[in-house]
């Protein structure tokens, strides 16, 4: 590949890309992952930020968190809301009115939720989902 002269959106996405991939090698050893979180350039510099994760623990945070915020759900549920099908990937304690983080897996895009919204989700599946057992009895 030729040297950079300048730097720019394209140039930090390259850069972003191979150093995520030396990075996450390397903590490997250690049993941690890196993502890349957020990059900004000027002509001649860039800045790019890494975040780095202990996995076992980000589980049982999350799970510590959906506890406290009285969710009935952990990361990974999946739920609909408006015909559209959502995954939770995390929980934001800050946000005090949608805590909730979730990723539309059709187009990947993320939204936030109320931790009611989701639950009430649960339990009219699980309505349906009884309804429809003793419908299956009864025919």
């Amino acid at each position: 590949m030729a040297k950079i002269k300048s730097i720019g959106k394209a140039e930090c996405r390259i850069l972003s890309d191979e150093l995520e991939v030396v990075i996450q090698r390397t903590l490997n050893k250690y049993g941690l992952t890196a993502s890349y979180a957020t990059g900004r350039y000027a002509g001649h510099t860039a800045t790019l930020s890494f975040k780095v994760d202990v996995p076992a623990m980000a589980e049982k945070v999350a799970n510590r968190d959906a506890e406290y915020i009285g969710a009935k759900f952990n990361v990974g549920h999946v739920f609909n809301s408006n015909g559209e099908e959502f995954k939770v990937t995390g929980f934001n304690l800050r946000r005090r009115k949608y805590p909730v983080s979730a990723d539309n897996t059709r187009t990947g895009k993320s939204y936030k939720f109320t931790v009611e919204n989701i639950n009430r989700n649960i339990q009219i599946a699980e309505m349906f989902e009884k309804s429809r057992e003793k419908e299956k009895v009864t025919a």
